[in-house]
């Protein structure tokens, strides 16, 4: 194991199948990933798969009760359904499997963040007092973080992370977001280490969080934060202390 001096949280870890990438994360990848790199905690979400999205968000609720306060669960399902329904299995998640965070993904279920549909995540994770993390960058126009600021405007009391930070081909946009909302967070898996830099820089490392995506490449987005030579503060709020006090950890 790697040896570190701070608390490590990754913000976006996966567990499932996905139709759409032709992804299979397993949770013995997961552990033994963040065994292999030091990785002390990871907020775990499901891929849109082909079985039950119930199904899913409880295969993570074990993964949790295996590694308590290791693993902790994030809600991730498509909105075109039922809002009843989609209600009812946020409050499941959150007050049944002790989930920390809900997640909207405009690509993977073809989701417009300002559609009727894609608006009821954005109250559901309102009504419930939990943070949001929408998808942005790969998938535009669904996924542009332009599209975050009216409902980041209309939810100003919501945290919504932008998983990627525009995937830096749209991190500028996903800045031009931030400094209008003070409520947009970056999560910024797959940007460079030149965009990170630039947002710790501008808005300040309280609103960047680690993110590895797969954890395969948790070690490469941990090198782009060391090679930014932070102080230690700076450091540990980017590893930790961000996530702990959006998700409530």
């Amino acid at each position: 194991m790697i040896r570190k001096l701070n608390m490590i949280i990754n913000t976006h870890a996966h567990i499932g199948i996905s139709r759409v990438f032709d992804h299979d994360f397993t949770e013995e990848e997961l552990i033994n990933g963040m065994d292999k790199y030091g990785v002390d905690v990871s907020i775990v979400q499901p891929l849109i798969g082909p079985e039950d999205y119930k199904k899913y968000h409880d295969n993570i609720y074990e993964a949790s009760i295996r590694y308590p306060k290791r693993i902790f669960g994030m809600i991730a399902f498509s909105p075109h359904i039922d809002k009843d329904e989609y209600f009812a299995e946020v409050e499941r998640c959150v007050k049944e499997l002790g989930f920390v965070g809900l997640k909207l993904h405009p690509l993977e279920t073809a989701t417009d963040p300002l559609s009727v549909d894609g608006r009821t995540a954005f109250e559901a994770a309102t009504a419930f007092g939990i943070p949001l993390m929408v998808h942005t960058g790969m998938g535009v126009p669904f996924a542009s973080p332009t599209k975050l600021i009216l409902r980041a405007r209309e939810f100003p009391h919501l945290p919504i992370i932008m998983a990627h930070a525009g995937f830096n081909i749209y991190t500028p946009d996903a800045m031009i977001a931030a400094e209008i909302c003070s409520n947009l967070y970056f999560e910024p898996s797959w940007c460079s280490g030149q965009s990170i830099g630039r947002m710790i820089s501008k808005f300040g490392p309280n609103r960047v969080m680690m993110g590895s995506d797969w954890i395969s490449n948790y070690p490469v987005e941990k090198l782009k934060i060391d090679l930014l030579e932070l102080n230690d503060n700076d450091k540990n709020q980017v590893l930790c202390e961000t996530a702990k006090t959006v998700f409530k950890l």
